[in-house]
This record gives C-alpha cells, structure tokens and sequence, in this order.
C-alpha cells in the first residue's frame, strides 16, 4: 500500500492568509484527499460492472427500496439535484439495469424501478464495497469510528447552513 503524506499548509500561512485557520484549511485538504482515495477505490472495485459510484448509489438506494421510486425521491437520498438523477437515470436504463415506468395516479411523473439485472449487479458488488470499507478502516477501533461519524457529522452540518 502506498505510503500517503497528510496535506499541510506553508509555514508562512499565516502571513499568506490573515484571517485564514492554518488547521482549517489542513483538515479541509486532508478530507478532501481521503474523499478522493475512497472514490478512488471504490470506482476501481464496481469498475468491471460497469457501474460509477454514483450511479452504485442510485442502484442501492432502489434494491433497499420498499418499490419504484420517483427522481426526486433519489435526489432526495442522494443530496444531488433531480438533473442529476435524471442523467444517472438516463445512464443506468441504457444498460437495462432500471427502467422507468408511469406513475399510477399522477401522469407527470414517472417512477424508476431497479430490474432483476439491475438486482443481481447490486448484490455482487455491494458486498465487495462493503468488505473493502472494513479493510480500509480497520487502522480505526469501533470507538474511534463512533467519533469520525460524529465528527464528519458536525462537518457536514456546517457545510449545509
């Protein structure tokens, strides 16, 4: 495994930036560089099924589904625009793994149901993803997970206000 050097910001940060947070722009930087390993990882783990991680998501997020589910409801879970969804959507009914079908009461709107294929591409590579997400933080013990989320949590919080 290749040895990855954390992000750090220049000795004269400060002078460089008043007003910035030397620690801020560290964390940033190292989140954003364990951000881009993890997809890294995980487009190269669901590459030879022929699915992206985002689409893996809207994959998953319709196997978990109760039913068919409408665009916005993915966006929703996905926290993407509905034109997102919609290209993810357009990308994934070609390869015949969803397909769209008409809502039955409303005409507008069109609902996207996982297929049988769609299905059984999802339950090989979820496992596979899930399996290396234990390896890739097995460095971390239960209790030091348990803190990243609340962390990440609290990241994330301020992001979206």
């Amino acid at each position: 495994m290749a040895n990855i050097t954390p992000a750090r910001v220049a000795d004269n940060y400060a002078e460089l930036y008043p007003g910035g947070d030397a620690q801020a722009t560290e964390c940033s930087m190292n989140l954003l560089q364990v951000s881009d390993l993890l997809l890294g990882n995980v487009a190269g783990l669901i590459k030879p099924y022929d699915v992206t991680p985002a689409s893996g998501l809207v994959l998953s997020i319709l196997r978990d589904a109760d039913g068919p589910l409408a665009p916005n409801q993915i966006a929703e879970r996905l926290i993407v625009s509905r034109a997102t969804v919609t290209g993810l959507v357009d990308s994934l009914e070609r390869r015949k793994l969803v397909k769209r079908r008409a809502h039955p009461t409303d005409r507008r709107m069109v609902l996207v149901e996982i297929t049988e294929r769609g299905r059984e591409v999802t339950d090989i590579f979820r496992p596979l993803v899930h399996r290396h997400e234990r390896d890739w933080l097995a460095g971390l013990t239960a209790s030091e997970k348990t803190t990243l989320l609340a962390l990440l949590a609290r990241v994330q919080a301020g992001l979206v206000e």
